[in-house]
């Protein structure tokens, strides 16, 4: 692993401080505050490099209750964490609370670091060790290392080191593949730099010149320069604790709570759908409309809970939650974070989000508990069939759910592939429908057309124009969907009219006679038909059987005038032949070789327009493309 951030933890005063300037030799207590005190208020930054030459950024979080949401700050990124536990003391309240919200986090790689072993007796140090043996038992950090080192005289921290070098050969590489994302826990102004911020970018690479975005005011900025370790690097990696100065941004525009990102890659909600889980023998629990803390990243906001599927959730258990969050926060699926109670401040539970965009809706509503569940396990392609379904969007690309849950586009469409041939999405030229989607539509396109059928008998379907106004779907989606239904056999289009697959329409004897009446007066009329009202003598059963005509025998060319199909076959037919040594043709031209008016041969002229077979220019017509 090329970029590791190691954590210290710990309550106040057992040497997390110490002992980083005996791995790395830097100091973090570095303003006239901490030393004042003697403990560390603001995150630390150091580093140190391991036996094997790897580098390691540390960061030193808080010990002190006041400053918990400091260390909270702190956790993002981390992934190796030391707990650090005084030899003459043991357990306290604080390393407690600290390797809760560890966990809590998702913190999985921990040694346990006992100090200060040379002012303590070897019998007490061995109670302390399996006090501490007793304590880990049964939760994550059960199985760590525990070694002993004393910070001032350096002994055990070679031991240590190795320790480290070894734990971290098992962690896995983060992927760098992903947007750029750095939550600031400090920002700061530097004479002839501007303004700078400090953080662990936990996500993606920065480089210099990049263009990054500050949310949640949605504030762009550049990268002027960066820091690594100290060093002026081109670029930063994920995984490593860094230092960015940034172009026109104000230091209060980028301090802590932050992040700064790759643009239009967080989401901004006052809302979230989440699973929490209460600590164990917390002897909390938190029901509807109890007030909170919630930390992720480095923002700390109120929130109101908001149990869902159930009324209460209990310590030991949690379960599903709505966060209503009194500010806006920039977050992504899948990032975790921690509760603490209103006052006074105790943490009780965390969690992990699993939809950044949620609507308000019922809590005890079946179809979202499903969602949460498939959310919460993260099988991928439970994931993508999840999000293609409940979507705004009918369509979804597969490079926007990549882009959104973060995969490779190959990983995706390999899923995507074999959803399809479960049967779980239908892939179109546009992107991919879950198969409910495609039913719900399907079940009111075809109700809605069934009912055209029944009341327009005569009439080949309803036309795209009309029953696309009946959705408030987007156009273009709906027109990819009614494609599909068309080649999935549900559906047929006959010159823009929509009809049932099987739907055929079928006359009587008198109607018959009728219809072959009125496309016989229309082929012998040719360029000059009789006048609409006329042909059906205003008849409404006639006019619908003209209707049912339409698009198969006759062409209707406006309100007034209607021709046969063959007559403008054979307009076309001489215009395509004037054409041959024309590069124009006017109206005039065409009414002389058809033999017809102005009042029909403009009509005919502009059917051919829509029709693409040409294009008027100014007084005349060009040949369609």
């Amino acid at each position: 692993m090329s970029n590791v951030i190691i954590g210290t933890a710990g309550h106040i005063d057992h040497g997390k401080t110490t002992l980083i300037k005996a791995l790395s030799g830097i100091e973090t207590d570095t303003t006239a505050e901490e030393k004042e005190r003697g403990m560390s208020i603001n995150l630390g930054f150091a580093y140190f490099d391991l036996p094997s030459g790897k580098r390691c950024g540390v960061v030193d979080v808080p010990g002190h209750e006041k400053f918990i949401k400091n260390m909270l700050a702190g956790v993002s990124g981390i992934n190796l964490v030391l707990l650090l536990v005084d030899s003459r003391e043991g357990i306290m309240p604080q390393t407690k609370e600290h390797a809760d919200i560890l966990s809590l986090l998702g913190v999985e790689n921990y040694i346990i670091v006992m100090t200060k072993i040379d002012l303590a007796e070897k019998e007490y140090r061995e109670m302390v060790k399996e006090e501490i043996e007793s304590y880990i038992k049964g939760t994550p950090l059960e199985g760590s290392p525990i070694i002993e080192v004393d910070s001032v005289s350096k002994k055990g921290i070679d031991t240590l080191l190795k320790e480290i070098d070894r734990k971290i050969e098992n962690i896995a590489e983060i992927k760098e593949g992903k947007n750029a994302r750095l939550n600031v826990d400090r920002a700061f102004q530097v004479k002839g730099f501007g303004t700078v911020v400090t953080g662990t970018l936990t996500e993606g690479t920065v480089s210099v010149g990049d263009e990054l975005e500050i949310y949640p005011e949605n504030l762009k900025t550049k990268v002027r320069n960066i820091q690594v370790h100290k060093q002026d690097v081109k670029t930063a990696h994920a995984g490593q604790r860094t230092a960015i100065s940034l172009t026109n941004v104000k230091i209060d525009d980028v301090g802590r709570g932050r992040t700064l990102a790759t643009p239009g890659t967080l989401t901004k909600t006052y809302m979230l759908d989440t699973e929490i889980k209460i600590i164990d023998n917390s002897n909390f629990t938190l029901e509807l409309w109890d007030r909170v803390r919630v930390y992720t990243g480095t923002s700390e906001v109120m929130a109101r809970i908001v149990p869902l599927g159930s009324e209460v959730l209990e310590s030991g258990k949690g379960g599903f939650a709505q966060l209503r969050l009194e500010e806006e926060v920039s977050v992504k699926n899948y990032d975790r974070f921690i509760i603490r109670t209103y006052s006074p401040m105790i943490t009780v539970g965390g969690g992990v989000i699993l939809d950044v965009s949620p609507k308000k809706h019922s809590r005890f509503n079946e179809e979202i508990l499903n969602k949460l569940k498939v959310q919460s396990k993260g099988n991928s392609k439970e994931l993508i069939s999840n999000y293609i379904l409940t979507g705004h969007a009918y369509l979804i690309t597969a490079e926007e759910i990549a882009k959104t849950l973060e995969q490779s586009l190959e990983n995706v469409e390999k899923d995507l592939a074999e959803l399809v041939q479960d049967g779980a999405l239908y892939k179109t030229k546009s992107g991919y429908i879950h198969v409910k989607k495609y039913e719900d539509i399907l079940e009111k396109v075809s109700t809605l057309v069934g009912d055209y059928h029944k009341k327009f008998r005569l009439k080949r379907g309803i036309s795209k124009a009309e029953l696309f106004s009946k959705f408030k779907i987007n156009q273009k989606e709906l027109a990819v969907i009614i494609d599909l239904f068309v080649s999935n056999n549900v559906l047929k289009i006959q010159n823009n009219f929509i009809s049932l697959y099987d739907f055929e329409v079928k006359y009587d004897a008198n109607q018959l006679k009728e219809k072959n009446n009125i496309e016989k007066i229309l082929l012998e009329s040719k360029f000059t038909p009789p006048n609409i009202k006329d042909l059906t003598k205003n008849n409404k059963g006639l006019n619908e059987l003209l209707s049912s005509l339409a698009g198969d025998t006759i062409i209707i060319l406006n309100e007034n005038i209607a021709i046969h199909v063959k007559t403008f076959e054979e307009a076309k037919n001489k215009v395509l032949k004037h054409f041959e040594n024309n590069k124009k043709l006017t109206l005039a031209e065409f009414r002389d070789f058809t033999g017809s008016s102005r009042k029909y041969s403009l009509p005919i002229l502009e059917y051919m327009d829509k029709q693409g077979i040409t294009k008027r220019v100014e007084d005349y017509r060009v040949l369609g493309k």
